[in-house]
């Protein structure tokens, strides 16, 4: 004997505030499962569709970060970059300039040494020779708009018009000649005694380097280069490893 399949079924009685009759709602076990299964899955598809947006929003946000980051990254790197090019290029040419130097004779201790009495010619010679090796003449004639004030400002800005002769203070060998960011068309002399000249925001460079250069030549013209808030030059002198103000040392300067 077969059992007749009975369909089953979820009761629900309605029970209205009015006085009419009550309401009986049938819905099968079967319709009722496939219900909470969807209710399941949607529920679960957007939690998942919320986590993956919050994982892709913050996987675009590292990036914009990281990319910012390694702008500034390049940037850093391009500027060690120049830095570390101009200090080999410094550290080649003082190592030609001491073998250009090897044979130098200081004149003054040959004649000590010899007990030669010097003639007036002699004498007005060395005088010479003195003046022309220190850093003693002014690069340009015009205005100074910026005097020297360390730890800001280690030289005195010249202002005079665009295209002007610059001029080597002193004789010397040119150490470097190139471009930087900051300062534009720069020179860099070493002369005798341990002395340095700097020449920044050229218009245009020259000189080259290694090349052998004497006071009042004509090394480069003034400009604007780099960051520069107009036509001018920027001249600095050291020595030893410390600046000295340009308008102690150089005569007409001021």
């Amino acid at each position: 004997m077969h059992k007749k399949h009975q369909k089953k079924f979820l009761n629900i009685l309605l029970i209205p505030d009015d006085d009419s009759a009550p309401r009986n709602l049938r819905i099968r076990y079967a319709t009722l499962r496939f219900l909470l299964i969807l209710a399941i899955f949607l529920f679960v598809s957007i939690l998942a569709g919320v986590v993956t947006y919050g994982k892709v929003l913050r996987l675009a946000l590292e990036r914009n970060t990281l990319a910012r980051e390694n702008a500034q990254l390049r940037e850093q790197l391009m500027k060690v970059n120049e830095i570390l090019s101009e200090l080999e290029s410094l550290k080649a040419y003082q190592q030609k300039l001491r073998h250009t130097l090897e044979g130098y004779i200081n004149l003054e201790k040959a004649m000590q040494e010899s007990g030669e009495t010097e003639s007036i010619s002699t004498l007005q010679a060395r005088l010479s020779s003195i003046f022309t090796s220190l850093p003693l003449k002014a690069p340009i004639t015009g205005f100074i708009s910026q005097e020297y004030s360390p730890p800001t400002h280690y030289g005195v800005d010249i202002v005079a018009a665009e295209g002007t002769p610059i001029q080597a203070a002193a004789d010397g060998i040119v150490l470097f000649s190139g471009w930087t960011y900051h300062d534009g068309n720069v020179l860099i002399l070493q002369h005798d005694r341990g002395y340095f000249t700097y020449y920044k925001h050229n218009l245009r460079n020259l000189v080259f380097p290694h090349q052998i250069v004497k006071q009042g030549q004509v090394i480069a013209l003034l400009g604007n280069s780099g960051e520069s808030s107009g036509p001018h030059l920027h001249f600095e002198i050291w020595r030893g490893g410390f600046p000295i103000d340009p308008l102690k040392l150089v005569m007409n300067l001021d």
